[in-house]
């Protein structure tokens, strides 16, 4: 089957946008790029009488302080190296709980099989016996009582049974606890599947959170920079206190947004520290995809039949069907025959006239036949039948769920892709609108209400291409794993 090719990826590199900056006509006689306005009193020393306004400035205070500790304990919590995607799954396969949960079922019913193997070698059981009587036990063969025996004995016995399986039921034990033993296996791996995509999903949910607070930061700036101007044009006299009072209060609501967007990216980041079994205060840096996966994939059929191959959902669903059928077989071959040999040996190491060997060897052969066990054998085996039936069910249950999984992801991909073209074009058409809106608004042909919104417009344009993009690297990895590939996708990166 023709498998998804490897990522020819994509360039998706941020450039900076020459159309976003400020016009020389605004810079007044500075030259080069505009700095951030400081917060405080107008230029030309100014002062803000209105109340409104006063109250506005003193919640500016405030979160102006907040964005500057979110700023520190950000800068802390990105420090150290940067963790690569396939670092992340590696310390994830190494320390997330629910892997180790299964590995260590896996090492359970491994030994499961290693017990029902046991049952058909030999055994070998001693045991020691020491009696001791009230008073001998005497015999009268004329005047003279004779003891026959002695007040204590001491004797040991040494017991090997092996058990000859001419009925089967061993060798089905063991049959039945390999299949358990290749279905505890193929739950492992669906595991590592699970969680691999846990962890792509998790680290590149950072990667869109730190994408979100470079977004958040840029309209800050831009509000800041909007703010410089407006308050430039107050002490002017060609722009009202309104105007005023309305950018700062735009200024205000940037900054809780860079606030909510640091939140989230630390939010993010402990969510990715549980799936790496690491505390939740470990910091966090991740490495932006650079590129995004080639988009062109094979047809869904050809996809669907690959996931068939692969997934070990399906591949157990087909185990657990043999393994019912073994259990019929177990519940027939109860009513066979079966034959146990025994070898004994004692040792007396008390003897007496009338018993003075000090060994004896003996040996047995039982064969034991069923003749009625009660209707028992008949109920295991119909039993047995309800779970055929039922592993047939999750078999077919199985491969429908695994078609609607890679139908979905296909779709998914599809559409995220068909979303990164428009939120790519949005993104172009918003940036030139931005700079038109700045041109009228610098030229005093246009109201702030025009460039507020194309600021904010082109704020959830750059939103919507964020997401877009993480969202064709989740729907990718969602793809990869309903097809059955993702765990040597990602660990051989």
């Amino acid at each position: 089957m023709m498998p998804i090719a490897k990522p020819n990826f994509i360039e998706t590199r941020a450039v900076e946008n020459p159309l976003l900056k400020v016009p020389p006509a605004c810079r007044g006689n500075r030259t080069g790029a505009v700095p951030l306005a400081k917060r405080g009193e107008p230029e030309g020393g100014g002062r803000f009488n209105n109340p409104a306004r006063a109250i506005v400035r003193s919640k500016e205070r405030v979160l102006a302080t907040l964005v500057s500790m979110s700023l520190v304990l950000c800068a802390w919590a990105q420090g150290g190296e940067t963790l690569t995607l396939q670092e992340a799954v590696a310390l994830a396969l190494r320390n997330n709980r629910a892997v180790q949960i299964s590995a260590r079922s896996v090492d359970k019913t491994r030994n499961a099989l290693r017990e029902a193997r046991s049952n058909a070698n030999f055994t070998i059981q001693g045991n020691a016996t020491y009696t001791r009587f009230d008073r001998v036990a005497e015999a009268r063969f004329g005047p003279q009582p004779v003891r026959i025996g002695n007040i204590e004995n001491r004797t040991a016995r040494i017991t090997l049974t092996q058990v000859v399986d001419i009925s089967g039921i061993i060798r089905t034990a063991i049959r039945a606890a390999d299949l358990t033993l290749t279905v505890s296996e193929l739950e492992f791996e669906r595991t590592r599947n699970d969680t691999i995509l846990q962890v792509v999903q998790a680290y590149q949910g950072v990667a869109r959170a730190d994408e979100f607070v470079r977004v958040a930061e840029e309209a800050l700036r831009n509000a800041q920079e909007r703010l410089r101007i407006i308050r430039a044009q107050v002490d002017a006299g060609v722009a009202a206190q309104f105007d005023l009072l309305r950018a700062e209060t735009a200024v205000a609501q940037a900054e809780q947004a860079v606030l909510n967007a640091r939140n989230q990216r630390e939010l993010a980041a402990a969510a990715l520290n549980n799936l790496l079994g690491r505390d939740l205060n470990t910091p966090v840096r991740v490495a932006k995809p650079e590129r995004l996966p080639d988009s062109e994939l094979p047809p869904l059929e050809t996809l669907t039949q690959q996931a068939f191959q692969n997934r070990p959902e399906l591949i157990a669903a087909q185990r657990g069907v043999e393994l019912a059928q073994t259990g019929i077989e177990a519940a027939r071959r109860s009513l066979l025959p079966n034959i146990v040999l025994t070898g004994q040996a004692d040792f007396n190491f008390n003897t007496s006239p009338f018993n003075p060997r000090r060994e004896t060897y003996t040996g047995v052969a039982v064969l034991s036949v069923p003749i009625w066990d009660g209707g028992v054998a008949r109920a295991r085996e119909a039993q047995a039948r309800d779970d055929l039936e039922i592993a047939q069910l999750r078999l077919k249950q199985a491969q429908e769920g695994i078609a609607l999984e890679v139908r979905q992801a296909y779709l998914n991909l599809q559409d995220a892709q068909k979303r990164l073209e428009v939120a790519r074009k949005g993104l172009e058409q918003a940036t030139e609108a931005l700079r038109l809106a700045r041109v009228r608004f610098e030229a005093g042909v246009s109201p702030q209400l025009e460039i507020s919104d194309a600021e904010l417009a082109f704020t959830q344009a750059q939103t919507n291409l964020v997401n877009a993009q993480f969202d064709y690297l989740d729907a990718y990895a969602a793809l990869l794993r309903a097809i059955g590939t993702i765990d040597e996708h990602y660990t051989r990166l």
